[in-house]
């Protein structure tokens, strides 16, 4: 019920700022602000970013990380693997209700190409967070410290929300928007899967700790 109500509320405020305008929100001035101040290797780092968490690498990553982890824990590569998928999907739902036209690209003198009127929420910044939401879910589950995933996750959604507004393709409460829905979206997954996930674990957890000649047994068996 927190999961719906927040991702309700997320909504609300996209139409809300949308209808108010980005003038009038002070958003459009932070981007022209920040236009102002681009360097060589913050428009380098931007753009490896763009690139890296865009719609075409970001499954690949999300791909090798979960088939690497496949290796050493079932459970936490596949609940990482769908989590972080539907908590990036959720997005799609912001921007086709809200539909909010991207910045100007004169007016902030975009680095980025970006036409489509999909600018609330941010993609690149939904997957980050979807990605920390996910793994931060599956160590609390296996009843593990969180600390080191919010250390390492939280600075890079950040930078990534940063990036966001320093190519110029997006406004300040889209990339806040991203983290809401992720958040709420994984929450709520997790929420609706938990027996799933709980006999997933379980069974993984077994398997772990029958000993060497039984797995091969089992194997052969299978």
């Amino acid at each position: 019920m927190v999961g719906i109500a927040v991702l309700a509320v997320a909504l609300a405020l996209g139409l809300t700022v949308t209808k108010v305008g980005a003038t009038r929100t002070g958003e459009l001035a932070l981007d022209e602000s920040i236009a102002q101040h681009r360097d060589a290797v913050l428009t380098a780092v931007a753009m490896v970013i763009n690139v890296g968490f865009g719609t075409l690498v970001a499954p690949l990553l999300l791909l090798v990380t979960c088939g690497t982890l496949w290796f050493r824990n079932r459970f936490a590569a596949l609940a990482i693997g769908v989590l972080t998928i539907i908590g990036w999907f959720s997005v799609e739902v912001g921007k086709v209700l809200v539909h909010r036209p991207r910045p100007p690209a004169a007016a902030v003198h975009a680095l980025v190409s970006e036409t489509a009127p999909d600018s609330y929420p941010s993609g690149h910044t939904a997957f980050a967070a979807s990605a920390l939401f996910a793994v931060v879910a599956v160590l609390v589950l296996t009843r593990r410290p969180t600390r080191i995933a919010w250390i390492v996750g939280a600075p890079l959604v950040g930078a990534v929300a940063v990036s966001r507004l320093y190519l110029g393709v997006h406004y300040l409460t889209d990339v806040m928007a991203s983290v809401v829905f992720a958040a709420a979206s994984v929450l709520l997954a997790t929420t609706l899967a938990l027996p799933w996930l709980t006999r997933l674990r379980d069974s993984d957890l077994r398997r772990a700790q029958r000993p060497p000649a039984s797995r091969d047994i089992g194997l052969r068996r299978s």
